[in-house]
């Protein structure tokens, strides 16, 4: 019987992966959460932005996009206030924001060191009314940190168990040192550990996974490469999983790349996806026509990619019946809601 009282399944964070989902269940969230290498879309020298700049455009395209997904993951920074306040993220749309502390970096990536931002908590992001936690961990089994991450992952966990705000937490794979990560090798192991990433925080109590997809899939002339190897890692973090709903970030490579990797976890068992340059590249920066033109190609995007979750992914959960419920959640409930936790 589910636990509706405490858990993966309480009612505080069954309603707010409602509110960041689609009516039928798919999780179709916009990601415009990027920090400095966002503001270099706007100008080169990144610097010079200020802080009003990359709100004014974050907002822009917000608004223009807002019908078309189910949630937005916004910044803490530039997005997520000024969204609030302005009414520009729709009372009917949810809101996931970042908790991690990324360190850009003068090539456009970022470092590897594992933080959570200074005075930025799950009680304050509960408080402002967003709807998920999300968490980078830059992630190696075998390196000095990874004990260290699996303690900050735990401790969020509880805190937003306490918080009733579900946490969503984001692997990424990065090369060792003087490891080349175009190498046969290397891609092996990015696949191993992304698969072995989806089965320790699960473990760990995470709600939600946000994953990177699990191969290396190539489009060129003589067709698309990598496609088995990504549906069999795909299958196996939906094993991983357990249940656990999971979807799929887009990372920096073209929209024709991720239609295609979103087909693939969707149909291993995957409710959605956290995309971002992929769906909104050439929308931000550059002049205003071409903005507006580039908008259009957005919105046909996210509809494109809700109809493929919609023909092969799996909602986030099956819903249960009024009388499963009624039988499950009967009077008094409310006195034993979260004693456990």
């Amino acid at each position: 019987m589910t636990d509706w009282l405490s858990g993966p399944a309480s009612l505080g964070k069954v309603r707010s992966l409602t509110r960041i989902s689609t009516d039928d269940g798919f999780i179709a969230t916009l990601a415009i959460d990027h920090p400095e290498n966002y503001l270099a879309m706007l100008d080169p020298d990144w610097r010079r932005v200020t802080s009003a700049q990359a709100t004014r455009s974050k907002l822009e395209l917000i608004a223009a996009l807002a019908p078309h997904a189910s949630a937005f993951l916004v910044d803490p920074l530039w997005s997520l206030a000024q969204g609030i306040a302005t009414g520009v993220i729709p009372a009917g749309t949810g809101i996931i924001t970042g908790i991690e502390s990324l360190s850009y970096q003068p090539d456009g990536g970022f470092g590897t060191a594992t933080a959570v931002r200074d005075r930025w908590t799950v009680e304050k992001i509960k408080t402002l009314g967003a709807d998920a936690v999300k968490m980078v961990v830059w992630w190696r089994p075998d390196a000095d940190d990874a004990d260290e991450i699996r303690a900050v992952v735990s401790r969020l966990v509880a805190d937003c168990e306490r918080h009733q705000i579900p946490l969503v937490v984001e692997p990424l794979w990065y090369p060792a040192e003087g490891q080349d990560p175009a190498s046969e090798a290397a891609r092996a192991e990015r696949q191993e550990t992304l698969v072995d990433a989806a089965r320790e925080f699960v473990g760990l109590g995470i709600d939600v996974l946000k994953s990177e997809f699990p191969g290396d899939l190539v489009i060129g002339p003589e067709g698309v490469t990598g496609e088995q190897s990504g549906t069999d890692a795909a299958r196996a973090i939906d094993a991983a999983c357990a249940g656990t709903p999971w979807v799929m970030l887009s990372g920096s490579g073209t929209y024709d790349v991720f239609r295609r990797q979103l087909e693939i976890v969707a149909r291993a068992g995957a409710c959605g996806f956290m995309a971002g340059r992929a769906i909104w590249t050439g929308a931000v920066g550059g002049p205003e026509e071409e903005r507006v033109e580039a908008v259009q190609r957005c919105r046909d995007r996210l509809d494109e990619s809700v109809a493929t979750l919609r023909a092969h992914g799996k909602p986030w959960r099956q819903v249960p019946t009024v009388d499963e419920v009624a039988q499950s959640l009967t009077a008094g409930w409310h006195e034993r809601y979260l004693e456990s936790s």
